[in-house]
């Protein structure tokens, strides 16, 4: 008998496959398999960011609007980073009272927090294992990078020349819509 499920260990998108042996045992193996469901799993995420009713419970927790940076610590007051095996949340509230997570609860409540303030902010997939978050600047007319997992701003090029990352396919969801923004974030193709 098998049993799949997709959970995220590390900040890697696996999908566990649990076999059941003869004497109820389970023996897991889990593979990197980043798949097309991530990434409608993700629009998804991004259309219940974009509730107005979570966006409203959000903002109550705050006497007054936050800066990007202000935002970081408070995630990270909140929220623990966890390697342990953890139970996954995709909602913000959950997250908060869960107080444990990994990039994909740090982005998805940084995310959350920073529409609950009035950014227009964006969840951020890269298709080999990581989440992240992007916010409009408006007085620059451009997407800002946030790392809300390391507390790093505006520094794309992070993933390959920091954590020597081989980056294939990053998308950016906004409530519903996505967008390939792959070359914004790899160092190759804006030198071309």
């Amino acid at each position: 008998m098998i049993f799949a499920s997709q959970e995220l260990s590390g900040c890697r998108f696996t999908e566990t496959v649990f076999v059941q042996q003869d004497k109820g045992e389970k023996v897991s193996k889990s593979m990197v398999r980043p798949t097309r469901k991530s990434i409608e799993k993700h629009r998804e995420i991004s259309m219940r960011l974009a509730d107005p009713s979570l966006l409203s419970k959000l903002r109550n927790l705050f006497e007054r609007r936050y800066t990007l940076v202000e935002l970081i610590e408070w995630v990270h007051k909140t929220v623990k980073w966890s390697k342990e095996n953890i139970v996954r949340h995709n909602d913000p509230l959950e997250i908060i009272a869960y107080g444990k997570g990994r990039c994909g609860e740090f982005g998805i409540l940084y995310t959350a927090l920073c529409l609950a303030h009035n950014y227009r902010a964006r969840l951020i997939l890269d298709m080999s294992d990581h989440v992240w978050t992007e916010v409009w600047n408006d007085e620059q007319k451009r997407w800002i990078h946030v790392e809300p997992s390391s507390k790093r701003i505006d520094d794309p090029f992070m993933y390959e020349r920091d954590w020597k990352k081989n980056l294939k396919e990053i998308y950016a969801f906004e409530n519903g819509d996505i967008e390939n923004v792959t070359k914004r974030y790899k160092m190759t193709e804006t030198k071309v």
